[in-house]
């Protein structure tokens, strides 16, 4: 399946909403020592932009104006996963 590059970047990105599974389980599935949790899934996100020509720069600026954008309706999905991945991940410092 191909990569919508018009829902990957930019306004027609996908809502943190319809991502909410897939974001659980990328947090819960890396179990290891809180540091190295962290830059794995960075290191992840790196080499899957590498791998698909697309830049990490683009992908972090449109996911941090999608986080942005939750206040209101959809405030409490975020801050479920914010509590999720202090206590699988943060819990462990």
């Amino acid at each position: 399946m191909a990569i919508d590059r018009d829902k990957l970047i930019g306004m027609s990105a996908t809502h943190p909403v319809a991502m909410r599974s897939a974001m659980y389980k990328v947090i819960s599935n890396s179990q290891d020592r809180p540091e190295v949790q962290v830059q794995a899934m960075a290191m992840a996100l790196v080499a899957t932009c590498d791998a698909l020509d697309i830049d990490v720069k683009d992908i972090l600026n449109t996911v941090e104006q999608l986080a942005a954008d939750l206040n209101g309706p959809f405030t409490s999905t975020f801050i479920a996963l914010k509590a999720y991945a202090r206590e699988q991940i943060g819990s462990k410092f």
